[in-house]
């Protein structure tokens, strides 16, 4: 069965095993439903279902219109939606209430088979989230992860690469935490997918209040779930990713990978949103440092289990997954495991282990006795070792303090603009643009081209241009992020002139139009319209109601009132 519509009754669904559950409800795996079945077997299908304490903050006006997302974007944009994100795909009713959202569960390669450090038990099928690589590398790969410099920093890049897309759109993360991001490296391909969007943000509409989790919240005062937020938290993932942390803001370790992304977080993490460079920014320098980082899997000293066999996340086997409840991931329940830290459990292993810290001693003691120890860098070998002995080594004199300064930042050369930045920067408001589509194909042409108001081909006409956020809701907006970083986003209204198409559908004998649906009017109909539209008259500050003749009589709602009929309809279609 194929969900196609955009709600979807409660009674309908067969709903299997529990996912998850949290604050926010119960997350349950649906039985009898799939998503685009049309690309083969489809995808599985989750169902969320809200708490009944939240359901009277819940704006179900906004997970609808979250839903109809799908359908508004372009075929490309909205397929490459999908595969990057658990975005909600139909709202569930029951009893005529909003009750929760059906959603794509995590794809298998997101993934991984977990390994217990405590115990020999067989490895359990867990979802992967980037949680688990804040820990250190003895860790990782111990619970069987194999993960290396580069693909931390391509898996970064490819996260900030997709906070740049979710942008143009008009989407914020907000609630943007490791907890809601899965990973992958399987096949040499490290990336991201998210997970809890209901959190997100789109055009500035939540579907609840919004939230944040411990020690990923933005500075205080500054307004949640905003693009610049997005980049905050972007920069709190790659210092802590790097120093195998969980609440760190030194960038110290990410300098030392590369000293350009050390400024770069520096510059995101400045308490003013306005200073913070964009996603696109993170990705090239992320890019750049990953060519030169390391592809050998990073086991840590010892590394408690190696390697052996275990694959990075997304090996075979398992079933779908996705975002838990209230922030917590199904499939994962608990969550990752915090390293756990050394014990004793025996003699043997106290001597052993008070052998080895006499020995690290004495190895620092003579270090510092040969003036080898830094005069800027304390050495915490001793002072952070758990008394399991009664042997306490005398603390080590400290260190000279200095104040250190880090080295100026020369920023890149700017890139040279791409044509389609050009393209776009040469519109101005008032223009207008032959640019046309569906709503579900690309732009044609795929760059903006200026036209006269008052041909046919004059399809839209240019309202306003952002160079950031998003367009009016009387608007469509067309996003473009240049090659520096900036945007022009462009801010469009239907130019509606005599000779244009459109597509429509019927119920009984009234003609619904998609007026952004424009499109030559050669071209066929697809299989989501019935019939073309053409434009007989158009009357931009009203009319009388006799002023179309025989032809049928439509009102935008700026006013503007236009003319035409059905001149053509799909063969498996009546006749209006």
């Amino acid at each position: 069965m194929t969900t196609s519509g955009r709600t979807v009754d409660h009674g309908a669904l067969v709903l299997d095993r529990q996912l998850g559950q949290g604050g926010q409800g119960v997350v349950h795996r649906v039985a009898n439903r799939r998503i685009n079945e049309a690309d083969g077997d489809g995808w599985e299908v989750v169902y969320k279902e809200y708490a009944p304490a939240l359901l009277p903050l819940l704006d179900a006006r906004a997970l609808a219109t979250m839903v109809g997302l799908l359908a508004e974007l372009s075929g490309s944009e909205g397929r490459w939606l999908c595969e990057k994100t658990a975005w909600p795909a139909a709202v569930v009713r029951r009893e005529g209430r909003t009750s929760g959202f059906l959603m794509r569960a995590a794809p298998d390669r997101f993934h991984f088979d977990f390994r217990s450090l405590s115990s020999t038990a067989t490895a359990t099928r867990r979802l992967a989230n980037l949680e688990f690589l804040l820990n250190d590398d003895r860790y990782v790969a111990g619970i069987g992860l194999t993960v290396s410099e580069r693909d931390r920093l391509l898996l970064l890049a490819d996260l900030a690469t997709t906070l740049g897309r979710l942008h143009r759109i008009g989407i914020t993360v907000g609630d943007l935490s490791p907890k809601n991001l899965l990973f992958t490296t399987a096949g040499g391909r490290p990336e991201c997918f998210l997970i809890d969007c209901d959190a997100m943000r789109l055009r500035g509409a939540s579907i609840l209040p919004q939230a944040e989790t411990p020690d990923w919240q933005l500075p205080a005062g500054e307004e949640k779930a905003t693009p610049a937020g997005d980049v905050h938290k972007l920069a709190l993932l790659a210092v802590r990713l790097f120093a195998r942390d969980q609440t760190t803001t030194d960038p110290a370790a990410l300098t030392a990978v590369s000293p350009a992304l050390g400024d770069l977080a520096r510059a995101s993490l400045d308490p003013d949103p306005a200073r913070r460079p964009s996603p696109v920014l993170w990705a090239e320098h992320l890019g750049v440092a990953a060519v030169a980082a390391s592809t050998a899997p990073v086991t840590g000293a010892g590394g408690a289990g190696g390697t052996g066999g275990a694959g990075g996340a997304g090996g075979a086997g398992g079933t779908g997954g996705t975002g838990g409840a209230g922030g917590s991931a199904s499939g994962s329940p608990g969550g990752p495991t915090p390293a756990p830290k050394s014990s004793v459990g025996s003699g043997i292993g106290v001597i052993l282990l008070l052998a080895a810290v006499v020995a690290a001693y004495a190895f620092v003691q003579s270090r510092h006795d040969s003036n080898s120890v830094s005069d800027t860098t304390p050495n915490t070998a001793v002072s952070t070792y758990t008394p399991y002995t009664p042997y306490t080594p005398a603390p080590l004199p400290k260190p000279a303090k200095t104040t250190p300064v880090d080295p100026p930042y020369t920023p890149p050369p700017a890139p040279q603009p791409a044509p389609s930045d050009i393209a776009f920067g040469h519109v101005d408001t008032g223009d207008c643009l032959s640019n046309y589509n569906d709503t579900i194909s690309d732009w044609e042409p795929t760059t903006p081209a200026v036209t006269s108001c008052t041909g046919a081909e004059a399809v839209y006409r240019v309202m306003s241009i952002t160079r950031s956020g998003t367009c009016d809701s009387y608007d469509r907006g067309w996003y473009h992020n240049n090659r520096d970083g900036t945007e022009t986003n462009l801010c469009m209204n239907r130019n509606f002139v005599a000779g244009q198409c459109m597509f429509a559908k019927a119920e009984g004998k009234q003609l619904f139009v998609y007026y952004n649906a424009v499109v030559p009017c050669r071209v066929g109909i697809p299989d989501k319209y019935e019939y073309m539209v053409q434009i007989s008259k158009v009357y931009p500050n009203g009319a009388p109601a006799d002023a179309c003749g025989n032809d049928r009589q439509w009102k935008t709602d700026r006013g503007t009132v236009y003319c035409g009929d059905a001149r053509w309809r799909r063969k498996d279609v009546p006749d209006l």
